[in-house]
C-alpha cells in the first residue's frame, strides 16, 4: 500500500508552484476605464498569466449588431502606436462571442521565457509587449491598446537566489539525488517510528 504521505507532498509542491504566478485580468471592452487613457499598462513577472476577458451580454438584452466584438493583435511598438497591425498573422484572439450561453469568452497568455506549443509566444525580462484590438462589431476606428511589460530582471531578489542555487546546483550535479531524496524522505518513513 502507498504511502499518504507522497501524494499530499506532491500536491504542496504542485501548489507551491501554482501559487508563485500572479493572475492579471483585463475586462477588454470600450467601457472599460482603464482603456480611456493610452498608458493601459500591467506589469508581470515571467510565468504570470494575463487573462483577457472579452464582452459579454445576457441573452435579449442588447440588440445583436450592437454587442462588441474585438479581433485582438500581438504587434510590435510602431503598430501599438498607430494602432494598425501589419498582418492577420498577428491576430491572437478572437472576441466573437460576446452572447455564449457559458458566459464571457476567456483568453489567457503565460508569461513564459520558452513554451512547447507551436503557437505559443516567449517572452523575455525587461522587455515590453503590445495588444491591440480593432471592433468587428462596427466599421469604427475605435482602438483598445494594452502595453505589457515584463519586469523582474536585475532587482528581483528572489529569482538572483534561485539563479545562485540553481549555479550552485549544477556544479555539483552528483549530489542533486541524495538532496531531493533527503527533502522527501520525512514524507516517505511512516509515521509513529
Amino acid at each position: 500500500m502507498g504511502q499518504p504521505g507522497v501524494p499530499l507532498a506532491l500536491l504542496g509542491l504542485g501548489l507551491c508552484w501554482a501559487a508563485a504566478a500572479e493572475r492579471h485580468t483585463v475586462f477588454w471592452n470600450s467601457s472599460n476605464p482603464r482603456f480611456l487613457w493610452s498608458d493601459y499598462t500591467v506589469e508581470v513577472r515571467l510565468n504570470d498569466y494575463l487573462d483577457i476577458i472579452c464582452p459579454h451580454y445576457e441573452e435579449g438584452s442588447v440588440d445583436p449588431r450592437a454587442m462588441e466584438r474585438y479581433t485582438l493583435y500581438l504587434v510590435e511598438l510602431e503598430e501599438y502606436q498607430a494602432c494598425k497591425p501589419r498582418s492577420k498573422e498577428q491576430i491572437r484572439w478572437e472576441c466573437d462571442k460576446p452572447s455564449a450561453l457559458h458566459g464571457p469568452e476567456k483568453f489567457s497568455e503565460k508569461f513564459q521565457r520558452f513554451t512547447p506549443f507551436t503557437l505559443g509566444k516567449e517572452f523575455k525580462e525587461g522587455h515590453s509587449y503590445y495588444y491591440i484590438s480593432k471592433p468587428i462589431h462596427h466599421h469604427g476606428e475605435a482602438c483598445l491598446k494594452l502595453k505589457v511589460t515584463v519586469t523582474g530582471k536585475g532587482n528581483d531578489a528572489a529569482a538572483h537566489v534561485l539563479r545562485s542555487v540553481g549555479q550552485n546546483s549544477a556544479m555539483r550535479s552528483s549530489s542533486r539525488p541524495f538532496t531531493f531524496i533527503s527533502l522527501l524522505l520525512p514524507l516517505l518513513v511512516p509515521q509513529g517510528l
